[in-house]
């Protein structure tokens, strides 16, 4: 985790020392200002949220140029100091100091990036699909679904296969999966991509997103193996969106009533993800990071197992030991907190570039 946080401090602290920084925290101290001074007793408790947060901003912006002020004469005395008692005392004190910083930078940052709906949704649907390759292509789809399932035990989330399409192999020719867990959502959408297959992470939150009276819900019997009662019944579902004309169609189940949980699971991530990709696109074009909207044809992470390394193309690192991170824990939980982290450098980077971001950003996370 050490490891981490220096690279998090190092991408987000350079950029919040810049005077762009400086100016953006100055606006949000004015407004602040006028908020509270307004004598309008009805307008300050319309404006509580608001208020709260730009406190909340304020105050860690000045811990933020105080300790990193404190550093820097530190830095200096270590520099041009002759007494080692000193310069131990000094160098201690830097490196606390440094630590405190890293917990304040991710405070601050959080604080400024706006929080969307999406941030809070804790259930997605993991999908892995083979590339082309034939059975070594199904059988490392295979070992990407054991991974992902380690790292959901690894994280502690709740790990549900609703379709897993075995190959006599050995390899699986689809896996269909919802995990559901604090973080899990904001954690898994940086996989999706092609990993030499591909990867796709659906937004899963069927509540918001279909209700009865948006389907046309048909049932049938199901074909193939399954026993008499999945030839003889009508267990097997397809749901139509009236209003897309989206079709799902599920007989995985032995009964009607689970293929129908299904089908609609797989319809609301469907949907989902439709919504998410036309947010994005109105959203912004200058955030190359995949984060889980964009293009889901694009090259995210090469396992290369001639050179046992493994590298993620959007960090621009490799990874010794692909084994390592095929086990699903430590190694890729590394890998995915990076891409978090350089996620919210990029998000903070477009923010104090705007040209509006005085207004445009002030209110957004209230």
């Amino acid at each position: 985790m050490l490891w981490i946080q220096r690279r998090f401090l190092s991408r987000c602290a350079d950029l919040l020392r810049t005077e762009r920084a400086r100016t953006y925290f100055q606006l949000i101290n004015d407004k602040l200002q006028a908020l509270q001074n307004n004598s309008d007793d009805e307008s300050r408790i319309n404006n509580s949220a608001s208020i709260t947060h730009l406190e909340t901003v304020t105050t860690l912006a000045h811990t933020f140029y105080d300790k990193l002020e404190m550093l820097t004469q530190l830095d200096m005395l270590l520099k041009e100091g002759n007494d080692s008692e000193m310069q131990k005392i000094a160098k201690l004190d830097s490196e606390q100091l440094t630590e405190e910083l890293d917990d304040v930078v991710n405070e601050l940052t959080d604080a400024v990036i706006p929080v969307t709906e999406y941030d809070s949704l804790h259930n997605c649907q993991l999908e892995i699909t083979p590339g082309v390759g034939g059975i070594e292509a199904s059988l490392f789809a295979s070992e990407l679904a054991q991974m992902y399932h380690n790292y959901a035990q690894f994280m502690k989330w709740k790990w549900t296969p609703y379709q897993m399409d075995a190959s006599p192999s050995g390899g699986i020719r689809s896996a269909i999966v919802f995990v559901r867990g604090n973080g899990a959502f904001r954690m898994l959408r940086y996989e999706a991509g092609v990993h030499r297959e591909i990867v796709h992470v659906r937004y899963f939150q069927i509540e918001a997103c279909v209700t009865p009276n948006d389907v046309k819900v048909e049932t049938m019997r199901a074909s193939g193996p399954g026993g008499q009662n999945v030839n003889q019944r009508s267990t097997a579902v397809r749901l139509t969106h009236r209003e897309t004309g989206i079709t799902v169609h599920c007989m995985d189940e032995r009964t009607q009533y689970s293929n129908m949980e299904i089908a609609y699971k797989r319809l609301a991530a469907i949907l989902l993800q439709r919504k998410l990709d036309e947010t994005q696109k109105q959203y912004s074009s200058s955030r190359k990071l995949q984060v889980g909207t964009k293009a889901r044809a694009e090259k995210v992470r090469t396992y290369n197992f001639k050179d046992d390394q493994v590298t993620d193309h959007r960090l621009g690192r490799a990874w010794q030991g692909v084994a390592n991170v095929l086990k699903g824990n430590g190694v890729l939980d590394q890998i995915i907190q990076s891409l978090d982290e350089l996620s919210k450098a990029q998000y903070l980077k477009e923010i104090l570039s705007a040209e509006d971001y005085s207004t445009k950003h002030t209110s957004s996370n209230v």
